[in-house]
């Protein structure tokens, strides 16, 4: 895991053509970082990949996954950054948002302890249209739970 000193490879990643269609949203255009990199923490996995964690409020961060289809590891990665941003960065409260036509982040949020909070209805707007979006967050207190429960 390498800290990111640029959203260069996540820009990459997210206008990737396997990737823009799942991350991107109606009209949005090339998908770039640079206006909120200052309050972001990259961190990546190689060149496949990473979390990009935003800070919206002390002590909360929302994170976004990108990552290059048919990545392998991604789950010990997210495991990573996870304790990386509880134990290193001082998170409290990480927040995510998962549009409803993908369901492999749904699951893959959940498995990671993340607890749906309420959904936006037509929160999305895809070029095909509306999609609910569904809001995830974990504790720094849940996320010791499970650190504890898993040893």
């Amino acid at each position: 895991m390498r800290v990111s000193t640029s959203p260069d490879l996540f820009e990459d990643i997210a206008n990737h053509p396997d990737v823009y269609p799942a991350v991107s949203c109606k009209g949005c255009g090339r998908i770039s970082f640079e206006d909120a990199w200052a309050r972001c923490i990259g961190l990546e996995f190689g060149d496949c990949g990473g979390f990009i964690y935003v800070h919206l409020e002390p002590g909360t961060w929302e994170v976004h996954t990108l990552f290059l289809p048919r990545t392998r590891g991604v789950d010990e990665y997210a495991e990573q950054s996870l304790r990386h941003m509880f134990e290193v960065a001082g998170a409290e409260r990480i927040v995510t948002m998962v549009p409803a036509d993908l369901p492999h982040a749904r699951r893959f949020a959940r498995r990671h302890g993340f607890v749906l909070t309420h959904t936006t209805p037509d929160g999305w707007e895809r070029d095909s249209g509306p999609v609910d979006l569904d809001h995830f967050e974990l504790s720094k207190e849940a996320w010791q739970c499970q650190q504890q429960q898993s040893a």
